[in-house]
């Protein structure tokens, strides 16, 4: 991981270390929505407004999961040093912006667990394709979902029947979304062309449009066919996924997204531990109507958060995501 040099204190070179491991997190079109502070010995993760995706996150709940995402990595690297994490989650209510601080706490022995976790951080992928045939037995998915839970966070694998409605309801919000000229506009923003230098965004070909159909990027965007094509996909990823699970809180603010997002990347790595992967069904959740009918389909009364598939993939783990340099996301305060 690169580092910035902090040689006159160690503590704060752990915490730059610690944001090497944050910036590694997933976000929503990979926007990657967040800076960081160090601030003598406190580092500050805030969200960052100028990558905020307001066509398909007008209140900014995936902005905060994805910094929850970035904020557990950070707390696993810590750990990883041989250190406790002091967190404060929402520390100013007059600063939203300033979702939580980090502090290097007493000396710790790291568990094996927290040792894994930390080489899968640069391991884990999202994975879009079909996933094997082979089944994910209830008792790893349940491991997963204990070692992963956070206060107020609850997950759930979906029966057969919840998949096949899940899946429905994903066919409809891609239609929906794919029919809005603000939609094709902002994916357009964050798709990054094959060979690209971009830092950011969703590689072209990891959305699979090349496979489904077989033009450009301008030109497949101005269609508002695309939504059934690539909704269809989905559909028959989702039925035919070996899990299916969601994600949620008790409450619906803020704090319960990031303790959502922090949930969500223990998740994953515990998965990258067992050699699973996962793809994301968020779009039935960017539709206020739709999410209802998710809650309805779970048959719980609180807030389904994402929704995601898992299993064994195919064809390896793929390629990185592009990330931003630490200088890009790192302010230090002397």
């Amino acid at each position: 991981m690169p580092v910035l040099d902090a040689s006159r204190d160690p503590r704060r070179q752990i915490l730059i270390n610690a944001v090497a491991a944050a910036v590694m997190a997933p976000s929503s079109h990979n926007s990657q929505p967040w800076r960081f502070r160090l601030v003598g010995d406190t580092l500050e993760l805030l969200a960052d407004p100028r990558r905020h995706l307001t066509v398909i996150d007008p209140d900014r709940r995936q902005l905060v999961q994805s910094c929850g995402c970035a904020l557990f990595n950070a707390q696993i690297a810590v750990r990883a040093m041989g250190h406790e994490d002091v967190v404060t989650v929402m520390p100013d209510p007059e600063q939203p912006d300033l979702l939580a601080t980090i502090q290097v706490g007493a000396s710790v022995i790291t568990t094996d667990a927290e040792r894994a976790l930390m080489r899968a951080i640069p391991l884990r992928r999202t994975n879009r394709r079909p996933f094997a045939s082979r089944p994910v037995a209830l008792s790893d998915t349940d491991e997963l979902f204990t070692a992963a839970r956070r206060p107020g966070v609850w997950m759930g694998r979906l029966d057969p029947d919840q998949k096949r409605r899940v899946g429905e309801l994903v066919l409809r919000a891609d239609r929906a979304q794919y029919r809005d000229p603000a939609f094709r506009a902002e994916l357009g923003r964050w798709l990054a062309a094959t060979g690209s230098r971009r830092t950011d965004g969703i590689p072209f070909a990891e959305k699979e449009y090349g496979s489904v159909m077989p033009f450009s990027v301008v030109r497949a965007l101005r269609s508002p066919g695309l939504g059934s094509e690539f909704g269809k996909l989905e559909q028959e990823r989702v039925e035919g996924s070996p899990v299916v699970t969601v994600i949620g809180t008790a409450g619906d603010s803020p704090g319960h997204w990031l303790a959502a997002g922090q949930a969500l990347e223990a998740l994953l790595l515990g998965a990258t531990t067992r050699g699973l992967a996962a793809a994301y069904l968020n779009q039935a959740l960017e539709i206020p109507i739709l999410r209802r009918d998710v809650t309805n389909i779970i048959d719980r009364g609180e807030h389904p958060q994402m929704i995601l598939r898992l299993g064994y993939p195919v064809e390896g783990v793929g390629h990185p995501a592009p990330r931003r340099d630490l200088e890009d996301v790192l302010l230090i305060v002397d």
